[in-house]
């Protein structure tokens, strides 16, 4: 029991460190190493042995951070930052603009208010399965597609919730959630987006629409009429804050989509004679890109020099994504020493339906720690690489579980008020973060526990 006394202490800090608003990345380091240096002097057991022993406990202990910081930065970090160096390549040149100007283009067309708002909320979505970056996504809604819901007639509060819970799924095979779990399972990112997330998503995504109009529709009519809103809250205002980004031709939509065409044609789906991996497949992408864009631009020197946010991208993405994936693998591993999770999954197992006890024990601290934190990566990085162990040892798909985890806390991320999408949807309609949380908590909190439903049945 102490190992489980351990392990509940160990997320009781993180998570108080993160409310102070103490650096994530660092917070779930400084837990980690400390939970993996109370263990060894408890049990006496080294850290280290072998040639990855250095002599000195202190140094041991700080090599799991390094071990793992060298071998995911060459590989999954790689692969993150590649892909998020094009997002950023994207945006520069205009393509994401682009894209986000054709899918909003039919929403003009139609009268109903709150229907308008459902299909910028799964616009969004869609635009979701390319951008990645819920963050990048809330902010770019808000400068296109916000402005359209309140021309149509609903309130800032509901179509900031809109905004904030296009962030909910985290159904894009580029995404640093995709990539570490197939990193985790050997499964290709392409067959986990079709033969697993878009089994769950799906059907998710239509009951949140439902609940979502309803829910809106109702809370703008029920705080118009108490005073807790006014007229002033319709009216829509140019967020763009006279926003110079570059204006591209309408087909450069295209050029965010080709990645995962690429991933699409050359994989275990279609094609198996040529193995394309995400590294090939985004610079093909963006050389294709490149070269066509120094057609169209006429100035080879600007096309060349407008590269420089793919390196600079990939930089920031080293910063923010592959730093919190080391630190919070670092936090896991002391969690993972300490024994407590073994403990709960040999009790679970007594129990009979094990999997399903620890699934849901695992499904709850991962909803509660996203919650807490604000990020869905920073919980579903920190417990993910558990996952095959314990499937391992009390049955069940490893996969399933982990699609079922990284659904459930991306929904749990767009209610949690100190999420940075919410916070930077709440900053630019400048209205709380709490009115935020409140519109969008019952469709994610439905989404929450359609998926946990679905997922446990499959699982």
């Amino acid at each position: 029991m102490l190992g489980v006394l351990i392990v509940l202490v160990s997320v009781a800090v993180i998570c108080w460190l993160i409310v102070k608003k103490f650096y994530p990345s660092w917070s779930l380091f400084v837990v980690g190493i400390v939970t993996i240096a109370i263990v060894a002097a408890i049990t006496g057991d080294p850290v280290a042995t072998g040639k990855k022993a250095t002599g000195f406990i202190g140094f041991d202990i700080l090599g799991v951070f390094g071990g793992l910081l060298q071998s995911r930065a060459g590989g999954l970090g790689m692969n993150i930052m590649i892909i998020g160096g094009f997002g950023y390549y994207m945006n520069k040149i205009g393509a994401t603009s682009a894209l986000v100007h054709v899918c909003t283009r039919p929403m003009s067309m139609i009268n109903s208010p709150y229907i308008i708002m459902v299909l910028g909320y799964v616009v969004g979505q869609c635009l979701n399965v390319v951008l990645g970056s819920a963050v990048g996504l809330a902010i770019l809604m808000m400068v296109t597609v916000y402005p359209l819901m309140l021309s149509a007639g609903v309130s800032r509060q509901a179509a900031c919730a809109s905004v904030v819970m296009t962030g909910g799924f985290g159904i894009s095979p580029l995404g640093a959630n995709n990539i570490v779990a197939s990193k985790l399972t050997g499964i290709h990112v392409m067959n986990i987006f079709v033969d697993y997330q878009l089994v769950i998503a799906p059907v998710t995504l239509v009951i949140v629409c439902i609940v979502h109009y309803f829910v809106q529709r109702y809370l703008d009519k029920k705080d118009l009429a108490s005073g807790r809103i006014t007229q002033e809250d319709f009216i829509a205002k140019d967020l763009s804050d006279g926003d110079k980004s570059e204006k591209a031709p309408g087909f450069y939509a295209i050029f965010p989509l080709v990645p995962l065409v690429f991933l699409f044609i050359f994989s275990p789906l279609v094609y198996k004679g040529i193995k394309l991996d995400i590294i090939n497949a985004v610079m093909a992408s963006m050389v294709i890109t490149f070269v066509i864009d120094c057609f169209v631009r006429r100035d080879i020197k600007t096309s060349f020099a407008y590269i420089k946010t793919f390196f600079e991208g990939m930089g920031k993405i080293f910063s923010s994504t592959v730093v919190l994936i080391v630190c919070a693998e670092t936090f896991a591993a002391g969690l993972t020493r300490s024994g407590g999770i073994q403990t709960l999954i040999e009790a679970a197992s007594n129990l009979g339906s094990g999997y399903i006890i620890v699934y849901t024990i695992m499904f709850l601290i991962v909803g509660l720690c996203t919650f807490v934190m604000g990020s869905g990566n920073a919980a579903f990085f920190s417990f993910a690489p558990m996952i095959p162990g314990i499937c391992q040892t009390v049955g069940g798909n490893a996969q399933w579980m982990l699609t079922g985890m990284q659904l459930s806390s991306g929904c749990i991320r767009s209610m949690s008020p100190i999420a940075g999408c919410v916070i930077a949807a709440a900053g630019l309609a400048n209205i709380s973060p709490f009115e935020i949380v409140r519109r969008s908590a019952i469709p994610m909190l439905t989404a929450f526990f359609v998926i946990y439903i679905m997922s446990c049945m499959l699982v």
